[in-house]
């Protein structure tokens, strides 16, 4: 077939060697109405959603990019067979720049498997690659897939009806790698499920993990049984200078609990937390917040935390995709952008976003934090707005123009500002909290170079008294809160210079070697693969489950701890 010619403008029949005319200048592009904010690589939503257990190596990696539009923060990707995906990423441009100005270098990291170079995701089928570029600041480790409540939101898709247990063995073994890798130290070891307050040798346990170079311990919890057990909250009172608890609370209202948790369970949780205040554990209440259903609630929740002895803070997750949801529109969503917006138009002004950075050590859109204080007056202050922007900064170096310009007259000893830099990276980070064993020098460091003004800390913080050390921790318990904002991913805000720098990483079992190795949280909960790699997924058994059986059919905390070490596989 021939094919067609057009002939050009001008150059008609009998025009040949005619002189061409001038071709008048069009208007050129016009300008695009984004902005691109920075370039990504995510994946395709609707690829995942066709064939959400389809292998890891054949998950499209695709370019794409942040975009800005009218100030809210856009995910555009294109893929080969669906074309551009959009999905909103956040929901304020000016606060995700704020947080962004947070970062400091991260700490290096042991890979599961030497040479393992393969991109993400199938990298972590082989545990944390060669080219990941943070450590193990959290380790979860999932004791149990079963749970006395079935959510409708929950991340882990656990019930009543599921059984896999780990044996006790594997637990301790999956730690003990972990230790091998992280220089003999694991900074925090969250127990997580299902609700691990079932795990029928969690005294055990307990006892084993305080035994090993384990800085914190925290048990996330519904609170149903602690409501109820009173051995139970005899063995975290007892432990409670390494153990934490990560109390789920989603707001003051019926409607916010039989959203979430499918009934009204509030009763359950105020005793928990009462008896939780009153044994002295230090306790985080733990919020899921939805869009139009308890992110009104965000004020009250920290309003709760202030208010509640031993209550060291409030850390809000916006729910998202992974597991089991009501479902949420991926383009009108509660985002971490969204949250910081909401805090002070709900505490009056007391809390706003800039009380909060991001999580230095995290990558800034994964994490923020702040830390209020109660002065000597019954005043609330955050630690930010005490200390100063800039000069935070200049204490922990991100600032290097502020740094040229102030550091000759700054006054500050060079050895004082790098054990103050040391201390606030310590305080914003995931590994700390008011339980930490070395708070008091945490402060101690910041109350002497910062000049907080608040004359009880410091004398607490730097004084070495007898029973100095109780009295800090009920100062801190009553005067000092923790703010954390922690959104995760799913496939509709998945990006992967995020996984790439996680800190938070979940416990799993290599499928081929039943080697112990980890992942990162967003990246577990995201892709079915990696989840049934769980440890409670991968070494669950019948006797496990059996045991887990006895255990709710009426063995008492004392008939839990003479079960056996490790049970057949």
């Amino acid at each position: 077939m021939t094919p067609t010619v057009e002939t050009p403008a001008g150059l008609g029949p009998g025009a040949a060697g005619a002189p061409a005319r001038a071709k008048t200048a069009g208007s050129g592009q016009p300008l695009r109405d984004y902005r691109v904010h920075r370039y990504v690589n995510a994946f395709c939503p609707t690829c995942h959603e066709e064939d959400p257990d389809r292998p890891l190596a054949d998950v499209r990696r695709l370019s794409g990019w942040l975009a800005v539009r009218d100030d809210r923060v856009w995910l555009e990707r294109g893929c080969p067979e669906h074309g551009l995906q959009r999905t909103m990423y956040d929901e304020s441009a000016e606060i995700l720049t704020y947080l962004e100005q947070w970062t400091a270098p991260t700490k290096v990291h042991e890979p599961d498997l030497a040479g393992n170079f393969k991109p993400v995701p199938s990298a972590y089928e082989d545990g944390l690659p060669e080219m990941q570029t943070q450590h193990t600041c959290i380790l979860l480790e999932d004791l149990t897939d079963h749970c006395n409540l079935r959510c409708p939101t929950c991340f882990a898709e656990s019930s009543p009806a599921a059984s896999a247990i780990a044996p006790l063995a594997e637990v301790l073994a999956s730690v003990d790698a972990r230790l091998a890798r992280e220089n003999n130290r694991i900074d925090v070891l969250m127990l997580s499920g299902g609700e691990p307050t079932l795990y029928p040798w969690l005294e055990q346990l307990l006892e084993h993990l305080v035994a090993r170079p384990v800085v914190r311990i925290l048990l996330n919890s519904n609170g149903l049984r602690i409501a109820q057990d009173d051995a139970l909250v005899a063995t975290l009172k007892k432990h409670r200078e390494r153990v934490e608890v990560y109390l789920q609370y989603d707001g003051e209202s019926a409607e916010a609990s039989a959203y979430h948790r499918g009934a009204d369970i509030r009763r359950f949780k105020e005793r928990a937390l009462a008896r939780l205040s009153e044994a002295g554990v230090f306790t985080t209440l733990t919020m899921t917040a939805a869009l139009g259903v308890n992110d009104g609630e965000i004020g009250a929740v920290i309003r709760r935390a202030m208010e509640t002895p031993y209550v060291g803070g409030v850390t809000i997750q916006p729910v998202f995709g992974s597991g089991r949801s009501a479902g949420i529109d991926p383009h009108d969503r509660l985002t971490h952008t969204g949250v910081l917006a909401r805090l002070a138009p709900q505490t009056d002004g007391e809390v706003t976003w800039k009380d909060l950075t991001a999580l230095p050590c995290s990558h800034p859109h994964c994490c923020s934090v702040g830390y209020l204080l109660k002065d000597d007056s019954g005043s609330w202050n955050s630690l930010t707005k005490l200390v100063g922007h800039d000069r935070l900064k200049e204490f922990l170096d991100l600032n290097p123009d502020l740094i040229a310009n102030r550091i000759a007259d700054s006054g500050i000893n060079q050895k004082l500002k790098d054990s103050v830099k040391q201390s606030l990276l310590d305080l914003l980070s995931e590994q700390s909290s008011l339980s930490h064993p070395s708070i008091g020098s945490l402060w101690k460091d910041i109350c002497t170079g910062c000049d907080l003004g608040i004359g009880t800390l410091t004398k607490l913080a730097t004084a070495a008294l007898p029973g100095q050390h109780k009295r800090l921790r009920q100062f801190l318990g009553e005067r000092v809160k923790r703010i954390t904002v922690k959104p995760f991913m799913d496939i509709n805000t998945m990006i992967e210079e995020r996984l790439t720098q996680c800190c938070v990483h979940v416990a799993t079992v290599n499928e081929q070697t039943s080697a112990h190795q980890c992942a990162p949280f967003c990246a577990v909960q995201a892709w079915a693969p990696l989840s049934r790699t769980r440890i409670s997924t991968a070494t669950g058994s019948a006797g496990a489950r059996t045991a887990t059986a006895g255990s709710e059919a009426g063995v008492d905390a004392g008939d839990r701890a003479r079960l056996p070490l490790s049970v057949g596989r």
